[in-house]
């Protein structure tokens, strides 16, 4: 499973970067704080086997892993709030994507897949977010491992 841990690192590493994100977080038990946005939490949902060769006698998986993005913005204004969070939105898919679909390599293809609906935890006035599904494709090349 290192080629997943590869992927999810890159993907973390791209989500983080973006700019003004205060907070990013793995599979976290709660939403952030007024003090830690913007901010970024992805959850992991389990991988699937999606097509199993054989090579040299060992097997070679074909995995997708889904994973939910919310991401959290603290708005000057609730009116503002729809255009502010698209402006967020749109700055981190410009990272998931800024050399196409394949994460610098680190896995074979991600595309986002769905959207929720507006998300308003319970921290702020402003405070809104929206998760993002994006399935991420890679290969578990089982030969590798000593």
């Amino acid at each position: 499973m290192w080629e997943r841990e590869t992927a999810i690192a890159e993907f973390w590493r791209r989500v983080a970067g973006v700019d003004g994100v205060v907070y990013t977080a793995r599979n976290p038990k709660t939403p952030p704080t007024v003090d830690k946005l913007p901010a970024i939490q992805f959850f992991e949902f389990s991988d699937e086997v999606i097509d199993r060769k054989m090579m040299g006698g060992k097997p070679h998986y074909r995995r997708k892993l889904t994973l939910i993005l919310e991401t959290f913005i603290n708005a000057e204004t609730e009116h503002s709030s729809t255009y502010e969070l698209g402006l967020f939105v749109q700055k981190i898919k410009k990272a998931i994507f800024s050399d196409g679909t394949s994460l610098g390599r680190a896995c074979s293809e991600i595309q986002e897949t769905g959207a929720s609906r507006v998300l308003r935890p319970p921290v702020g006035d402003n405070v809104v977010g929206i998760g993002l599904i994006f399935d991420l494709q890679y290969i578990e090349d089982i030969s590798k491992i000593t």
